[in-house]
């Protein structure tokens, strides 16, 4: 019997064990497939469920806050004596109408679509949209104006309005009711007979999404209930048949539909992988016995690699000891196994005396542990930067922004490796930028955007928030001190006051100066009157002792105006407005007095009004002109562009400067016509100039909100043929704090025409740096407040060199405002700033004196000094 036919032949048992190791690593692949995606599915589900909450959440806070602001609103105006006197009987539609005490500027400026009074029996008065009309409220309201008035009237509390929802022409509204009562002792009639102030507020489209925008809302509006999706967030309005809703977000989903594809190709080609190793691994089992030659050219190859590698390691570390950072190594306990030599020279440590320490003793973070964030980096895969502190040998605290990366060996990750880089300067000067963006230059106390901080969150449970008292303090006597012994004095002064108040309030109020001689002190918890009396009396004692001013006493004084949040209401702007109005009154009460806020002193509203009937006379009049100002090189010889400033001639009054009428222009609809009128006649003018000569022209951020600055500003070039390369534009910060994303493409629209775009008083705000580099501007101006004070401060020169070197850095031309001494001039020329603009090369002329003084600058170059003081005197 032949043997060698008859024996089977024996199974290979390398290709058994390759193929139970790809069985096991096949259910792997799919185990770790099935929990990604289902981990994956999980995170999309929660962030969507997030994205509701959060979307009917802020719905309802931006509903809540327009019913608390239309309440404190038509409070002012029912709680009000003469309100009282003159709509109780019969109404004074003259008092009321034609004297615009509630007439059409509550359509115009403040949007209410009607307004009404009413007792039990009739509507007595009514405006609708601005038009007074012999009209009954029911003809355009659906809900029952009885019902609502016997509401009002059947309170305990008849201060106390109502709201209610209801359709207002078809179309929701907000209604807010209040009885008309008088704020004095005088007695009332019964409560059924009081009469009943209604305003109503028509939820437009317009409207809401103005709402919505404040509370980060996409698209907010209302919906009938009928068509509205099922898991649409709504907010409904009673039983008007309408809901609030807004865009969703669906962050889920679009995370789903962003990773799938990537994760499915990527899946694919893992699998694809993975079949073709173990083909591959399975066909390379046949061949062990044959495999000595492919190690001898495997060893060859190791040995290039090994050269290579020496090579590379030997690039590495010459171009470790050249670089500007140091370079760092740890090990998987994170202890240090390599520091370059410039780690010695930044930090003044011996490399020795660090190696095999961990790294955590001597870097820390206080955001987040080190030892947290490299494991997070392993787990990722990837690198990450992250901002740390240290001390170096001499005990200095220093910043510095580490890099890392994970160093694998194989699957497991064998340590870390990366840069350190020295961000102590940086640091610094953006925490003094950020410091005085928050405070005031001058007396060192925050200024109005650190007050609004304040207020937003000391106010933001409403009713449930302890108590504020606001004080506007405007100073007494102070102007003259100003005017007589000049800047120096009046700066001492606002020092010395700045001082005085610290010293009158407690930790937890708060002191703050609006500018000028304004000050505001929030009192925190405080809002008897017998508290505030006793606070006033000392305050106005500590002011009313003399001030010393190079050996000579000044005396000032002081008078207060005072709101209080239980009473005036939780909105910020209107308890300012309050004190203000106030102010008004005790200085009319004979100053070196505090005076509370009361209703009837919302007369103060219609010298308001009288101002704004005179700007609209003013613009069909052409009551304005324009005056310019000149801006130089460094040296303060060429003039390269010329700033067009808007005054009002008044009749009576003569010529008032733009910080008079510019404000109230900005809250109503007159900045648009007016820019458009300045843009215009500086562009005409400056026809005649030089063509090397640019022109300035401020924007307001009113005008971005109220018309389409690009096509207002492409049909004066295009009209007056003045070409726009030569027109700049300057926009302050506030522009992109109301509106970031509209501010950013029409700032885009507005390059494509070909202007240029400066950003004005710049370091005044808390994110101009992020703005820069967001925002397509030409040019930055530095606020003139940093340059007041270059010459007297190390730090406030610090921080003007560092936002000229920002500037240059960005490509940016950097100008100086308010040059106003030759020693600020030569300073800036050391710090190399760009150009520079102040009363000390010229004070804004008028077009004729302007041409002239143009025609001299290009024709004549006297003695430089002289030069400068002559147009200054």
């Amino acid at each position: 019997m032949d043997l060698s036919t008859s024996a089977a032949p024996l199974p290979n048992p390398q290709s058994a064990v390759t193929r139970r190791l790809a069985v096991a690593v096949g259910a792997l692949f799919v185990a770790g497939v099935i929990a990604a995606t289902g981990a994956l599915l999980g995170i999309a589900t929660q962030l969507d469920n997030d994205d509701v909450n959060d979307n009917r959440f802020y719905s309802a806070r931006a509903l809540e806050n327009r019913i608390t602001a239309s309440k404190n609103y038509i409070t002012s105006y029912a709680y009000w004596t003469s309100a009282y006197e003159h709509l109780s009987d019969v109404v004074d539609t003259n008092w009321a109408y034609t004297e615009q005490n509630m007439g059409k500027t509550l359509f115009t400026s403040d949007g209410y679509d009607g307004v009404f009074v009413l007792d039990r029996d009739k509507t007595k008065y009514a405006v609708i949209r601005g038009q007074l009309l012999e009209t009954d409220i029911a003809g355009y309201l659906q809900a029952s104006a009885p019902a609502l008035v016997a509401q009002v009237q059947n309170q305990t509390d008849l201060t106390k309005p109502v709201n209610a929802y209801s359709l207002f022409e078809g179309w929701p509204a907000l209604v807010t009711a209040a009885a008309i009562i008088p704020n004095d002792e005088r007695p009332m009639d019964e409560p059924g007979k009081i009469s009943v102030l209604v305003f109503v507020d028509k939820l437009t489209p317009t409207k809401l999404r103005k709402i919505g925008s404040g509370y980060g809302l996409n698209n907010l509006t209302l919906a009938p209930d009928g068509t509205i999706e099922p898991g649409q967030p709504r907010v409904p309005l009673d039983s008007t048949g309408y809901s609030l809703i807004a865009d969703l977000d669906r962050p889920g989903q679009h995370l789903l539909w962003s990773l799938m594809p990537t994760l499915g190709t990527t899946l694919v080609v893992l699998m694809l992988l993975t079949a073709y190793f173990f083909r591959h691994a399975m066909r390379s089992s046949r061949y062990v016995d044959n495999s000595f030659s492919a190690m001898q050219a495997s060893n060859q190859a190791l040995e290039t690699a090994n050269r290579a590698l020496e090579a590379s390691e030997e690039r590495f570390r010459a171009v470790a000891e050249a670089a500007s950072d140091w370079i760092w190594e740890v090990d998987r306990d994170l202890d240090l196994t390599y520091l370059s030599a410039r780690f010695g020279e930044v930090t003044g440590y011996p490399q020795a005396q660090w190696l095999g320490q961990d790294i955590g003793q001597l870097l820390s973070c206080d955001t987040t542990p080190l030892s947290l964030w490299l494991r997070t980096l392993s787990e990722e895969s990837s690198a990450g930067d992250l901002r740390c502190t240290y001390r170096d040998q001499s005990g200095q605290p220093r910043h510095c922004r580490l890099s890392a990366r994970p160093i694998f060996d194989g699957q497991e990750v064998a340590g870390y490796r990366g840069t350190a880089s020295d961000i102590t300067d940086e640091v610094a000067a953006h925490a003094q930028i950020q410091h005085l963006s928050m405070h005031d230059a001058l007396t060192g106390l925050p200024n109005r955007n650190k007050l609004a901080r304040y207020l937003d969150d000391a106010l933001l449970l409403k009713e449930h928030a302890p108590p504020l008292s606001v004080l506007m303090i405007d100073l007494d006597n102070f102007k003259p001190i100003n005017d007589s012994l000049g800047h120096p004095a009046g700066d001492a002064v606002l020092q010395e006051v700045a001082a005085r108040l610290r010293e009158c309030t407690r930790d937890q109020d708060i002191v703050a100066r609006l500018g000028g001689d304004e000050f505001v002190v929030v009192l925190h918890g405080m809002d008897t009157h017998h508290e505030i009396d006793k606070f006033c009396t000392r305050l106005i004692g500590s002011l009313h002792q003399p001030v010393t001013f190079e050996h000579q006493p000044l005396h000032i004084g002081a008078s207060v105006g005072i709101a209080l949040s239980r009473r005036h209401g939780f909105v910020p702007a209107e308890l300012i407005r309050c004190a203000d109005i106030a102010l008004y009154q005790a200085k009319s009460e004979g100053k070196n007095t505090w005076c509370y806020f009361e209703a009837h002193m919302s007369d103060q509203i219609q010298t308001r009004r009288q101002m704004e009937d005179d700007l609209r006379r003013a613009l069909k009049n052409d009551e304005f002109v324009l005056h310019y100002q000149p801006r130089y090189k460094v040296d303060g010889k060429q003039i390269v562009s010329v700033e067009a400033l808007v005054r009002w001639l008044h009749p009576t009054q003569g010529m008032i400067g733009p910080d008079v009428f510019i404000p109230l222009a900005e809250q109503t609809d007159l900045i648009v016509p007016l820019g458009r009128w300045v843009l215009r006649e500086a562009c005409e003018t400056a026809l005649a100039w030089p063509e090397d000569i640019l022109l300035s022209v401020n924007l307001s951020p009113a005008q971005f909100a109220l018309s389409d600055v690009v096509e207002d500003v492409r049909e004066v070039l295009v009209q007056t043929r003045f070409p726009a390369s030569r027109l700049e534009l300057e926009i302050t910060e506030n522009v992109m704090l109301n509106d970031t994303d509209g501010a950013l493409t029409t700032m885009n629209a507005l390059k494509q025409l070909g202007v240029r775009l400066n950003m004005d008083d710049f370091g005044t705000g808390y994110s101009s740096l992020g703005y820069l580099r967001a925002y397509p501007f030409d040019g930055i101006k530095i606020d003139k407040r940093f340059i007041a004070s270059i010459s007297s401060g190390a730090n406030d020169r610090a921080v003007v060199q560092a936002i000229i070197g920002l500037g240059k850095a960005m490509g940016l031309t950097v100008t100086a405002e308010g040059v106003e001494t030759e020693e600020q001039l030569e300073i800036l020329g050391k710090d190399q700033c760009n150009e520079v603009q102040g009363y000390f090369m010229s004070r804004p002329v008028d077009k004729t004196a302007f041409a002239q003084l143009l025609k001299v600058s290009k024709t004549v170059q006297p003695n430089h000094s002289r030069q400068r003081k002559g147009r200054v005197a």
